[in-house]
């Protein structure tokens, strides 16, 4: 299908996670996040967009989506999410891959007002400086977790893709 997508998921914390974080008092102490990932890139040239996210919701407190996406598409550039317009943002910072492995790092923060703060990204060894401060969008009745994402989205004619993640991991502090 012309610009199809696969969402990989894990639920990190909360409903169907191994911590389920009961007493609610983990996803409120976690304030830097880094996620971190091995990613092989068969052919650049039917993918649109590597995307890769983190995502808290805190049942009616807030909803944040730390989301970033290697956008292939026009000048291939880093978006990053907008939680209260639901829309990517470009970053102007460039995102250029060629079939192989590559290395990304990013770096988030989570305000104490719950406000969503894009601090680096790193790819194959070069930091792009964000430091870009977005509002967080309420969390529905109930919602309480943490999952990090994967996706991967196919060009204009739906050709197949194929790509690898490997090593990823995502790290928090207080």
């Amino acid at each position: 299908m012309p610009w199809a997508d696969v969402l990989y998921r894990v639920a990190l914390v909360g409903h169907n996670a191994a911590n389920a974080d009961a007493d609610h008092s983990l996803l409120p102490s976690m304030h830097h996040l880094t996620y971190d990932a091995d990613f092989y890139v068969v052919d650049p040239s039917v993918t649109s967009g590597l995307e890769f996210d983190v995502s808290i919701w805190m049942d009616k407190i807030a909803g944040m989506t730390f989301g970033t996406q290697c956008s292939f598409l026009g000048e291939g550039h880093w978006d990053v999410w907008n939680n209260a317009t639901n829309k990517w943002t470009d970053t102007g910072k460039p995102c250029k891959l060629h079939q192989g492995w590559h290395h990304v790092t990013l770096q988030f923060k989570r305000e104490s007002d719950n406000t969503t703060t894009y601090e680096a990204i790193v790819l194959d060894g070069t930091t792009y400086t964000i430091n870009w401060s977005l509002p967080p969008t309420t969390a529905p009745a109930g919602w309480w977790g943490m999952t990090a994402n994967y996706q991967v989205d196919s060009d204009s004619k739906g050709d197949p893709v194929t790509t690898y993640v490997d090593n990823m991991s995502i790290t928090y502090t207080p």
